[in-house]
């Protein structure tokens, strides 16, 4: 960690957030960051909402809060989303910056193509005909079988696999026959895969993840979906087979989406729903079988 001045911090946030507001003395030093929980003095720290604020005993040195937030501390910034502003400020304070590496024990086919700085760790299983975009970090055991194309600056973490096989079978005299699979996966930039979720390659069109997708551990996502910019899909969800998913949509933990349905722009799926139906945009969706409850409101992102 360096320690840096809350000047230099907010300086830097600035670029980011130009409405960023700052409140208390600017030549404070700060010499880490903390958690509010266990908040260690000359930290820099940060708060959801009023409730977690309320929590707080003792005077805090440096915290990032929306402005509405009542909370005792000798310097706060104030934006409108502090959880984001808080990351950056960590990553600008601990000076980490990663330096690409391909691991001497990972596998890539000769047809690979990598742009710069790509990360390989160890034990990753690269196949033939792949793309991976600048930026982007393949982890530890990862598995990308042929002809998958991958964005720049994504992370694809330990033990994924994209572009396996999807479960397509057809049944003649009583016995089911494996359907091969011609298409492959298409991932866009800044999206995420989490540790063994499995992504699946399209039967004939490709499966796609389109930018700025964060998916999350154990999550399966079947052959043929397409998910649109900047959706979320959280742990353990089963995303079925030829399901459209549209952008910005927030699948919540356990929940199952049923093959061929359509989840419109922005709607939200609640914790363990089964989607039996299609969605409407803008929609909070919940139960088992899934209905909509209401509208998503515009601010909903700020309780995440």
């Amino acid at each position: 960690m360096r320690e840096l001045t809350v000047k230099q911090i907010f300086e830097y946030l600035q670029a980011y957030d130009p409405h960023l507001r700052i409140e208390g003395d600017v030549d404070t030093k700060l010499k880490g960051i903390s958690s509010v929980f266990h908040y260690k003095q000359g930290c820099l720290t940060w708060v959801k909402g009023q409730d977690k604020a309320d929590m707080v005993k003792e005077p805090l040195t440096a915290v990032v809060c929306r402005p509405e937030i009542v909370i005792h501390a000798q310097v706060r910034l104030l934006a409108e989303n502090p959880k984001d502003l808080f990351f950056l400020a960590a990553d600008y304070i601990s000076g980490a910056e990663q330096v690409p590496v391909i691991s001497e024990t990972a596998v890539l086919g000769r047809s690979v193509v990598l742009g710069e700085n790509v990360s390989i760790g160890n034990g990753a299983c690269i196949g033939e005909d792949v793309k991976i975009g600048s930026g982007t970090v393949i982890e530890a055991n990862v598995t990308i079988y042929d002809h998958v194309v991958i964005g720049e600056d994504c992370l694809i973490k330990a033990g994924a696999v994209i572009g396996g096989k999807g479960f397509g079978y057809s049944k003649h005299d009583g016995q089911y026959r494996a359907i091969h699979h011609y298409g492959s996966v298409v991932i866009g930039n800044h999206v995420d895969i989490g540790s063994n979720t499995c992504v699946d390659r399209g039967t004939m069109d490709d499966t796609v993840i389109d930018d700025g997708v964060k998916i999350d551990n154990l999550c399966h996502i079947a052959h043929n979906v397409t998910i649109g910019k900047n959706t979320v899909v959280i742990a353990n969800s089963t995303v079925c087979g030829s399901v459209h998913i549209g952008e910005n949509v927030y699948i919540a933990p356990h929940s199952v989406v049923m093959n061929q349905l359509e989840i419109g722009d922005g709607a939200m799926i609640g914790m363990a729903a089964a989607v039996t139906k299609d969605v409407q945009a803008e929609t909070v969706n919940i139960g088992c079988p899934a209905k909509p409850v209401r509208t998503r409101r515009e601010d909903e992102w700020k309780k995440y």
